[in-house]
Formats: C-alpha cells, sequence, structure tokens
C-alpha cells in the first residue's frame, strides 16, 4: 500500500502528534526556572553590606572560607535572615567557582547553600526579617533548588540513587555525607522506582510546561519498569505499561547550624532527602509557613509515552487487529487508589491513547480532578470491527472491578466515567445501553436461540452480540462521535482504508463454522463482520443499531462537538463528522467548540471536560472559577434536553 495513502488517512483522521521530548540544551545544572540564580557570580549589593557591617568584606576578597567560618561564627550567636541569606549567597557562588577543579569543596558549598537557604526560608525565628516580596527571598527559593539540583547530579554521576536506601557523598574537610533518602505518603512504594532522572535534562514541545508550578524542590522523573510478557507478573500489575514514568519532587531537609551553637561546623549535615509525589502534596514547611512545591507533571508524562511503541501500534492495530488484539487493555498512570473515581479515556480511529496527553496534562493541573480521580487509557487496535472492539472494553472494565472493587466496598469506583473520542465514543456508546436483539437480527431473522454450533462458537457470538451497561459506569462524555457515520468513510479515504484493513482470523474461523452449521439462517454478508471504517459509513446498520439500543437511564451523557467555521449549527463540521451525525438527542449538554476533527486536543473542550468532572463530583465549576453554594445548587440535569454551558476560565497556575 502506497506510503501516501497511509499518510493521507492519518492526517484525515487523526493528525500527527505534536508532542515531542529531546535531551535539553545548555547547562544541565540549571533547571529552565533557574536563570536569575544563574547569573549570581559575585556578592549581591546587599550581601556585601553584610560583609562590611561585620567588616569582612576585606577578608572575603582573600580568604573566601575564613570569611565564611566566621560569618557563620556571627550568625550562630544572633541569627537574623540578614545573616543566613548571605551565608547562602556566598556558598552558592563559591560553589559554583570550585565546581571546575574542587568537586569534592564544590559539594560541600552547595550543601550549606541549600542548608541556609533552608533556614532562610524556615527558621520560625527568621520570619520578622523576610517577605515574599524581598528579592532575596524569591532568590533564597532559587538558590536552594539550583544548589539541590547540583548535589543530585553529583550523587548521580557517582551511583544511581536508591530510593530505598542512602546517598553518600565525598565532600572536602569533613566526614563523608549521607543523604537519607525517604518516599512516603504515596501509592508509589519506594521498590516501584527503577531510575531516578531529572526532568530538567529533557525539553518538551507540544504540551505547556510553562504551566508547571514554581516552588521549592527538583523536579524528577520516577521510572518504573516491568516485563509485561512475565508468567508471574502480579495480578495488580495487569493494567501497568511495561514503562510507568511518574512525577516526584526532591526535597532536601538538612538540620540547622543556628540552633545548635556546639555542633562542629566540620561535621556532615544530618540531611533527608524527600521524593515527594506532586500529585499527593503540594506544599511543603509547617501549616503557618508553606511554600508551594516545585512540580513538573508534563515531562514525565510525555517521557513515559516516548518510551512507547504505541505510535507503531496504532498502524499495526489498524491493517492487521487480529494480530494487535492480544495488547487491548486499560492503561494505569499510577496504581489504583481507593476513593477516587475511575476516568476511562477511549481514543478513536487510527490512533493511540498518546491522543489523550495534551487533555491529560491539563486536567491533572486541576487540583481538585487530581485528588479525586484516577484516569485509565484504554488501548484497542482500531482496525477491529467495532463489536470485538466493544466487547473488549466491557471485559477490560470488568475485570478491573473485578481487581479493584470485588465486593462493592468502594462506591467510587461504580461512578466511573467515560470520555470516548470519535470511534472511541461509539464503543463508550456501548457501555451504557442494552443490546436486546438489534445486533443480531442485522445478520438474521432466526432467535440466537435457534442457531446450532458448537458451544464454545456461540459463546463467543453472544459476548459479542449482546449485551447490557456496564454497572460502573455512570457519565458518558462524547467528543467528536460519529453517531449517524461520517461521509469520509464512503469516499476515497473510507475506501483505501477499509482495503488496508485484515480480517481478524478467529472472526473468519467463528462466522464459517456458524454459517456450515446453518445454512439458511443468513445472508452472504454474514460472511465477516464490517470493518471500523465501514462502520462509520452513514447509512451504517450497526450504527443504526446502536442508536435504537436502550440507554442506562441511570448514565448521565454530554457532547462535545469540533465546529471549524463559525456557521449555524445544522451546517456545521469538525471536517471528519458533521454536527447532524455528532449531536446526539438528550444528552445533560452540548458544547461546540472551535476545533476539528481531533477536538480532545482543543482548549476549550479541555475546559468542558473540566467542568463535567467537576460537576459529577456534586461541585460544578462557575464562569469565573468561583463554586456556586450548594444550596444555590440545581438539581442534576435531567436527560430531557441540552444544557448551555459558559466558557470557563482556566485554573490560576
Amino acid at each position: 500500500m502506497p506510503i501516501a495513502q497511509l499518510v493521507m488517512i492519518a492526517s484525515t483522521f487523526l493528525g500527527w502528534s505534536d508532542i515531542s521530548i529531546q535531551p535539553s540544551k545548555g547547562d544541565r545544572g540549571f533547571s529552565s526556572f533557574q536563570h536569575s540564580v544563574a547569573g549570581i557570580d559575585r556578592p549581591s549589593g546587599r550581601t556585601l553590606e553584610t560583609l562590611k557591617r561585620y567588616d569582612l568584606e576585606g577578608r572575603y576578597r582573600k580568604d573566601v572560607n575564613g570569611a565564611l567560618l566566621s560569618l557563620e561564627k556571627v550568625a550562630r550567636g544572633r541569627p537574623s535572615a540578614e545573616l543566613v541569606y548571605a551565608l547562602a549567597e556566598l556558598s552558592w557562588i563559591d560553589g559554583c567557582k570550585q565546581d571546575r577543579w574542587r568537586k569534592a569543596l564544590a559539594l560541600e558549598r552547595y550543601l550549606d547553600a541549600v542548608g541556609y537557604a533552608h533556614d532562610y526560608l524556615f527558621d520560625p525565628e527568621l520570619a520578622d526579617g523576610r517577605a515574599p516580596s524581598d528579592p532575596r527571598y524569591r532568590l533564597a527559593c532559587e538558590i536552594y533548588n539550583a544548589g539541590l539540583e547540583r548535589i543530585i547530579r553529583a550523587a548521580q554521576s557517582k551511583d544511581p540513587i536508591d530510593p530505598q536506601g542512602v546517598i553518600k557523598l565525598k565532600v572536602s574537610n569533613r566526614d563523608e555525607q549521607v543523604l537519607q533518602v525517604a518516599l512516603r505518603d504515596s501509592p508509589w512504594k519506594p521498590s516501584d522506582i527503577h531510575k531516578l532522572i531529572l526532568a530538567s535534562d529533557f525539553d518538551v514541545s507540544g504540551l505547556a510546561t510553562s504551566r508547571n508550578q514554581y516552588g521549592l524542590g527538583v523536579p524528577l522523573i520516577g521510572v518504573r519498569q516491568s516485563d509485561p510478557k512475565k508468567e508471574d507478573r502480579p495480578a495488580d500489575e495487569r493494567f501497568y505499561p511495561a514503562e510507568m514514568a511518574f512525577p516526584l519532587t526532591a526535597f532536601l531537609v538538612p538540620n540547622s547550624r543556628l540552633r545548635d551553637p556546639g555542633e562542629n561546623v566540620n561535621a556532615a549535615r544530618q540531611c533527608t532527602l524527600k521524593l515527594i509525589d506532586p500529585v499527593k502534596q503540594r506544599v511543603v514547611g509547617e501549616a503557618n509557613n508553606q511554600i508551594a512545591l516545585e512540580t513538573d507533571l508534563t515531562t514525565p508524562l510525555a517521557y513515559m509515552w516516548s518510551q512507547t511503541d504505541l505510535e507503531r501500534y496504532r498502524w499495526t492495530g489498524l491493517r492487521h487487529p487480529g494480530e494487535a488484539l492480544e495488547r487491548a487493555n486499560l492503561l494505569m498512570i499510577r496504581p489504583y487508589e481507593p476513593g477516587k473515581i475511575p476516568v476511562v479515556m477511549v481514543h478513536g480511529l487510527i490512533s493511540s491513547p498518546l491522543a489523550w496527553i495534551p487533555m491529560l496534562d491539563e486536567l491533572l493541573r486541576d487540583p481538585t480532578i487530581q485528588g479525586r480521580y484516577q484516569f485509565l487509557l484504554y488501548m484497542y487496535p482500531t482496525g477491529v470491527p467495532l463489536p470485538i472492539a466493544a466487547a473488549n472494553l466491557r471485559d477490560a472494565l470488568g475485570q478491573a472491578k473485578a481487581m479493584f472493587n470485588p465486593d462493592g466496598r468502594e462506591p467510587a469506583f461504580d461512578q466511573m466515567v467515560l470520555l470516548g473520542h470519535s470511534m472511541g465514543g461509539l464503543l463508550s456508546h456501548c457501555m451504557m445501553v442494552s443490546s436486546g436483539e438489534e445486533l443480531w437480527q442485522l445478520n438474521s431473522d432466526r432467535s440466537f436461540d435457534e442457531i446450532l454450533g458448537p458451544p464454545p462458537v456461540l459463546a463467543e457470538l453472544r459476548r459479542l452480540l449482546f449485551f447490557e451497561p456496564v454497572p460502573s459506569v455512570s457519565r458518558v462524555v462524547f467528543l467528536a462521535t460519529p453517531h449517524r457515520g461520517s461521509d469520509l468513510s464512503r469516499g476515497v479515504v473510507g475506501r483505501v482504508g477499509a482495503n488496508l484493513i485484515s480480517d481478524p482470523d478467529h472472526i473468519h474461523k467463528l462466522l464459517g463454522q456458524l454459517v456450515k452449521d446453518n445454512p439458511d439462517a443468513f445472508g452472504r454478508r454474514f460472511k465477516r463482520f464490517p470493518t471500523s471504517i465501514e462502520t462509520l459509513a452513514t447509512d451504517s446498520p450497526i450504527l443504526t443499531a446502536i442508536l435504537a439500543m436502550k440507554p442506562d437511564p441511570r448514565v448521565m451523557t454530554h457532547s462535545i462537538i469540533g465546529s471549524e467555521r463559525p456557521v449555524p449549527k445544522p451546517q456545521t463540521t469538525d471536517g471528519v463528522v458533521p454536527y447532524r451525525s455528532s449531536h446526539l438527542d438528550g444528552v445533560a449538554s452540548e458544547k461546540v467548540v472551535r476545533s476539528g476533527h481531533g477536538v480532545q486536543k482543543d482548549g476549550e473542550a479541555v475546559q468542558e471536560v473540566r467542568r463535567i468532572l467537576h460537576e459529577h463530583l456534586g461541585e460544578p465549576v462557575m464562569a469565573r472559577g468561583a463554586r456556586e453554594p450548594a444550596a444555590a445548587r440545581p438539581a442534576a440535569a435531567t436527560a430531557s434536553a441540552p444544557v448551555a454551558v459558559e466558557e470557563l476560565p482556566t485554573l490560576p497556575r
């Protein structure tokens, strides 16, 4: 098949992925948020004034170490914010000067810079001398982060950091410096971390890294690796990708030399390197003096998916779905957390879970969504006939329930939300309806109970064509979903695509056996199921049958529809699916956004999903970000008519 035809199909239905990750350029000793501290190569004016006040300016020019010891002695006797900041700044400057030739001394200075910056920011007795508006306050945060990043790099250059052990560093004129590593309050266990990478080692394009949270700490990428083919893989890893990457932030808690006048300044500091899960914790410090934790949620997300073969899998899944069926599965991005509501994201035709990364990246920035929802992505070969794809999704959701909520004691699990884009919306639709005999009657006028055949064949056919709503699903969001098909399915794109797809071998055998045992029960077309692209025809019997199925009245539904141009709704289209196909009567809300078919990447669509997820919690977000008082909230929207939805602002970062 000519590559030009493949390109045409992909660009028409999906568009190429515009997310990439590559090694960062420049000095990796600084994260992208630490440009100002990188320019500190000499004492600031206020630090020079401090040196003059204690008659140390001349000594500093001749003997940096002696000046620092003298200033430290004064600070330990009469601590002040002025003195402690000066120590942090001067330690950082000398560390940078020594970094090339005297690594051990440089490391000692970085530890002091971090230690004194920590004192300056958190010591309660220095509170009167510091204020967030003071430039030194902001520089202290950056000195802390930059010094800690240099310490981590030095540790990594010797041995990989062991999240279950300690870090041992060689420093100048002191005992060996030991950092105790600790990971707490996270569903990730230390044993899950097989590798730690600094997030600043990578540049991401296509995602808004500028919206990461500024604060204290060094963002890391935790990497968990497993062998999906391993036979003794634990049951709770069934939905884990082979390699999972997740955000952590390193935060060093050093002892303070200010409060122990008798402590030997040449002795190693007592330090704990905390690995903080930014999904669980967003601030550091005590309740009366908290500072935001520096977080990078985006780079780990981009790194995780850059390590997969999903771009190749989407082509294999289209052209040879039978070969790719065994990999169909739910994919978790974090360990299961009881009490959180699952959100299952189902991608569309010629696509993969990668299509959801921009939306996922945005939604995870919302603290409420981050704290109340558990995201899973469903991966499947998109060339497989729709009844097979839907049955496999239904099975995967059942397996997840059996694993995470077997006894029904997790009510949050049964509040599941499905987000379905394009053909993924059709699969999601099948999770909330009762099939009756709608699909079966497309192929035979006989009752299924009258059909003869081997029990395994009949059981498989029943699994594909007869089903009830999935009990755990309580809300479905359709994004650019072709409920009534697409004109492109009949055009050249559809014909080329349909000709690319090979039928799964087991379906050939199943239907062949059934026709052989019941020669008068089926029409000629029952020799195979329609391909996924053929199913998207505007006169598709399968789509007509799905629309005729009885929906579960408990399930709330919403539509998000793309429109390429500002025209009346009946005439609008996202370039692939016209409004007349994506519109569905009876939804709780319908939102039309200015977008092509890749609506799941559109900012306005992301905000609408965010609104729906807040509404699902009973806490709708109002137009200006304020929550409506509980007493004023209307009853849940019924399925009688679409509800107008206001545009929502972006959450403050």
